[in-house]
């Protein structure tokens, strides 16, 4: 189980609100913003191999050391089109089909968190930790061929 700090939620919600400004629905919203983080910790960690206590002596975006590594890891994603690899982890990964919308929910979604890491770098720290290690968690609960097999059945 996760608990998750007052002020991680109050950025959330934050988050939320911005991306309800922007036209964002709202059973998009969390998947965007956990789909962005996942596709910049795999270009910094590719082999997804990283763990607790790596992560603890990294200075690094999953470290979420400091509010440049944020800020520059989202600057970093580039120019998006439909190809790109993150907007087909978008689609993959949430219920939005249409490429070009795909495209600009996350561009204003990327938008959103560049912004915010800027006004409130703590904050943004505390979500990119959160959803590391939720990660994490998820990762240690696969088995080794990637499913979730317990004993024999599928838990969801």
């Amino acid at each position: 189980m996760y608990y998750i700090h007052a002020n991680n939620i109050m950025s959330m919600d934050d988050l939320a609100k911005k991306l309800s400004e922007r036209g964002i629905p709202q059973s998009s919203r969390m998947a965007l913003i956990s789909n962005i983080v996942d596709h910049i910790l795999d270009k910094e960690d590719p082999g997804n191999k990283r763990n607790v206590s790596d992560n603890n002596r990294a200075s690094s975006v999953s470290g979420t050391d400091s509010y440049e590594d944020i800020y520059s890891a989202l600057s970093s994603i580039g120019q998006l089109s439909p190809g790109h690899p993150l907007i087909q982890r978008i689609q993959q990964g949430t219920d939005i089909m249409d490429p070009q919308l795909a495209t600009q929910y996350t561009q204003h979604t990327i938008s959103v968190m560049k912004d915010h890491a800027n006004q409130h770098p703590e904050k943004m720290r505390s979500i990119f930790r959160n959803l590391h290690l939720k990660r994490i968690g998820k990762d240690k609960e696969q088995d080794e061929d990637g499913s979730f097999l317990h004993d024999g059945y599928d838990t969801f």
